[in-house]
Parts: C-alpha cells; sequence; structure tokens
C-alpha cells in the first residue's frame, strides 16, 4: 500500500530530520545537487526521480521546470553552483542553494518531504540569510524533546517539546496552528512564528509544546479521505490528543496547562477546550469571531487594494472565482453529496462544519481563563473579530483582552497596514506577545 510505505519513510526521516546531520551525508543535499546539476548540464528529463507519480507530484514538476526555464530564458545558464544549506521543517526538510549566472547570484530553495521528493520550489534573490535565524537568547537553560503524537491508528504527528530546566514542576502552552498545512514551527517564509513564541515562553520558565499539523505531515498522501475533512479532522482532534499525552510529562504541571490558538487555531479553541478535562486556559491568537466564509470575501477585497496595477485584472479574475466557490458553499441547499466548487478544494462537509459553527457561542459557555491578542495591522483576522469578541464576553471575569496596534497577523512589528508579501519579509514575533502570554500563564488562577 502506498501510504503503508509512507509511514515507513516518516519514521526513517523523523529520525534523520532531528539528528544532528553531517553535510556530507545529508541525503536531501546530494538530491539538491544532483538536481541542479541535471539542470547546469542540460539534463531535464533525468529530474523525474526527484518528484513523486501522483497528480500533485506531476504538477509541481511541471511548476518547477518552467520556473527554471524562465529563469534560465532570463538570466542565461547556469556558471556555477555554490554553497547548499539546509533547514529542519518539522518532518520535512529545505534546501537553499547559492546559483551565479553571468551578471550575478541567485538563491534556488528545494523543498522535499518525508519520501525524498520536491513539494515546492522557489527562487529568490541572493541574501545573507537563507533561513530562519532566532533572536539571541538570553536563557539557554532549556532542552527540547521529541514527542510523537498519535491520534489515531492511521495518524502520526512529530513534536517536539521545549523544556525549561527546573527542579518545579513547570507550566506548558501547546500551540495550535491556523489554516493551511503547516510544520510545528509554522515556517513562512525565512520566519518561524511559533518557534519564536516558544523560545520566548521557555525563557521565561513555560514549556512549550510544537507539533506539526496533520495537514502538513500528509500534505499530498492522505490515509483518510478528504470528504472526511472538518475542523475536528484538520485541527481538533490533535490538539486534543497534544493535551493529554503533555499531561503525562512527568516534568510538567498537569493542572496548568494551556492552549494557544493561532487564527484558525484560536476559532477552534473553544471545541478543543470541551474536549480537554482539566485545560488551565486559553490563548487566543488574532481569533476569527465569524466563519471563514465570511471572512474570506474581506481578505481578497483587501489584498486586491494592495495589487500592482498591472496584476491587478488577473488577480481580479481569480478573486471572483473564489468569491463564486464562497457563493456556492453558503448556498442552503448545500449537502454532503454536493458535487459543486467550492473554495481551496475542500469538500462540502468542511464548509458546512464552518457556517454552521458559532465561535462566539461557544466561547461565552466557558469558564477557565481566556486571553485574546489582537494586532491592529491584521488584515486576515480584523477589529471586527475583536470587538464581536469583546462584546460576546463583555461582563465575564475569565476573558481579557489585548489590541496590540503595531503588530500583523504574524504578531510582527510595523507601520501601515500589512501587504499578503510581507510574509516574506524577515522578522520575529514580537517579544510583547511572550509577555502577554508569559503573564498569563503564571497569574493563571
Amino acid at each position: 500500500m502506498l501510504f503503508t510505505r509512507y509511514f515507513a519513510l516518516l519514521a526513517l526521516v523523523c529520525v534523520m530530520c532531528n539528528a544532528e546531520a553531517q553535510d556530507e551525508v545529508n541525503p536531501y543535499k546530494k538530491l539538491t545537487k544532483q538536481f541542479i546539476g541535471a539542470v547546469k548540464r542540460n539534463e531535464p528529463y533525468k529530474n523525474y526521480r526527484f518528484f513523486d507519480t501522483t497528480f500533485y507530484g506531476r504538477a509541481i514538476e511541471q511548476q518547477t521546470d518552467k520556473a527554471i526555464q524562465r529563469f534560465i530564458k532570463k538570466n542565461g545558464p547556469i556558471v556555477a553552483i555554490e554553497k547548499t544549506e539546509m533547514d529542519t521543517q518539522g518532518c520535512k526538510m529545505a534546501a537553499a542553494t547559492s546559483i551565479r549566472v553571468k551578471d550575478g547570484k541567485y538563491l534556488w530553495y528545494h523543498y522535499y518531504d518525508q519520501g525524498s521528493y520536491i513539494t515546492r520550489f522557489e527562487i529568490d534573490t541572493f541574501s545573507k540569510q537563507w533561513f530562519y535565524v532566532p533572536e539571541p537568547i538570553a536563557n539557554v537553560n532549556f532542552t527540547k524533546r521529541e514527542i510523537l503524537l498519535q491520534p489515531n491508528g492511521f495518524i502520526q504527528l512529530p513534536g517536539t517539546l521545549y523544556l525549561p530546566n527546573t527542579p518545579k514542576k513547570c507550566p506548558v502552552v501547546i500551540m495550535v496552528h491556523g489554516s493551511g498545512p503547516h510544520d510545528r514551527n509554522c515556517s513562512i517564509g525565512k520566519n518561524k512564528i511559533f518557534q519564536d513564541i516558544a523560545l520566548q515562553l521557555v525563557q521565561k520558565g513555560i514549556a512549550v509544546f510544537l507539533y506539526d499539523k496533520r495537514t502538513y505531515v500528509y500534505q499530498y498522501i492522505d490515509p483518510f479521505p478528504m470528504d472526511s475533512m472538518d475542523y475536528n479532522s484538520e485541527t481538533i482532534e490533535d490538539a486534543v490528543e497534544a493535551f493529554y499525552a503533555i499531561k503525562k510529562v512527568k516534568e510538567l504541571d498537569s493542572n496548568r496547562v494551556f492552549i494557544a490558538g493561532h487564527s484558525q487555531g484560536a476559532m477552534c479553541a473553544p471545541l478543543i477546550a470541551k474536549q480537554c478535562k482539566g485545560l488551565k486556559g486559553l490563548v487566543l491568537l488574532a481569533a476569527p469571531g465569524r466563519s471563514l466564509l465570511e471572512i474570506i470575501p474581506e481578505q481578497l477585497d483587501y489584498v486586491l487594494t494592495t495589487t500592482a496595477a498591472e496584476d491587478k485584472e488577473e488577480s481580479e479574475k481569480v478573486h471572483n472565482a473564489i468569491k463564486w466557490q464562497v457563493k456556492n458553499a453558503l448556498k442552503p441547499d448545500l449537502t454532503l453529496k454536493s458535487k459543486t466548487m467550492l473554495p481551496f478544494g475542500a469538500k462540502p462537509k468542511y464548509w458546512l462544519f464552518d457556517r454552521n459553527y458559532k465561535v462566539l457561542e461557544e466561547g461565552k459557555k466557558l469558564t477557565l481563563p481566556i486571553v485574546l491578542l489582537q494586532g491592529g495591522r491584521d488584515y486576515n483576522v480584523t477589529k471586527k473579530d475583536f470587538d464581536l469578541w469583546n462584546e460576546a464576553m463583555k461582563g465575564k471575569p475569565n476573558f481579557k483582552s489585548y489590541w496590540l496596534e503595531n503588530l500583523d497577523h504574524m504578531f510582527f512589528a510595523g507601520s501601515g497596514m500589512a501587504k499578503p508579501a510581507d510574509v516574506m519579509n524577515i522578522g520575529h514575533v514580537s517579544k510583547t506577545i511572550g509577555d502577554r502570554i508569559g503573564e498569563f500563564v503564571i497569574g493563571a488562577k
């Protein structure tokens, strides 16, 4: 069976990713050099071995080939292949290689899955920082421990526990991702959002658990049918499993376990809390107060205002197509068996769950401590959602919120409303986030 082979590869690669592999024997580095070497020698048809044979694999192969052909047409052939650096991204790997052409240098990025196949290829201008670099750490008195989550017999999710080296049992925060496939660090461009938060909190004596999201580990080979996917199978089940797994770690205080959800993860947090007996508190990071189907058109309208004039016509076509799919998802006669086109390829079950889920109603039922952190520069989740949360929780002593004017959806500091391209800028989560979460965790009664 295909996913049986995939499990074996997952186990092998996750062990290898967590080891300090020597550059000379790193198989991903060798694959990268073989790939670029074939391009340099003008042997494109030998590249088939770098992509899997699935529909997704073939599509990625075609996209990669087109990107390379455009690059060579514009910049000329590769003159030299220089240094390659690797980056562990959860249970997967990324490689960055310096490519020299006649008039300068570029970085070629290869992203690999657990089966050593390329899942993404990107070209960037040459940069001194190729991958994520953490901010200086004042207190390095902590260790990292690998923990494997197994929410059911088909799913295995590798994770990392950041554990302060202290004789006392410490509180722990479990980070829950937003929508889309994310590794445990929430890697976006050259940034790692969750790792930033983990490093901030572990220096305050607070443990943090990060795990690879199900849709990241099984991004192209799903051991479960897509038409069964909803918020439960995408996010909630795995967060609940993480809660009960972490409670068993002897160095942690099992009575002080917190869930911190980001974006859609914050949206799911009230449902996660209902299934986590003894959960101490919730941290809501950029929490939607409405369904995604209501928010998506607003996001598209904003993005279009930031689009360059020469690209606006094409972008508008794409956005209108997504809005049409949103309308399909909102039709009263939508059922589990409907065959209509829906946003982002998700099936009816997913969007039926989204439109029927009343996050604020679930939030109001909770009595455990809750803190909401919202950035003023965030266009994905906006002040409208922040105000809805505050209105819904008005008068509840267990709820507190912070409006952080200069932070965006990743909680990076800046000025003016953020733009989609900002995710590729190098930055770090504001220390205000670590301070606010730290205060909440330490002070939770």
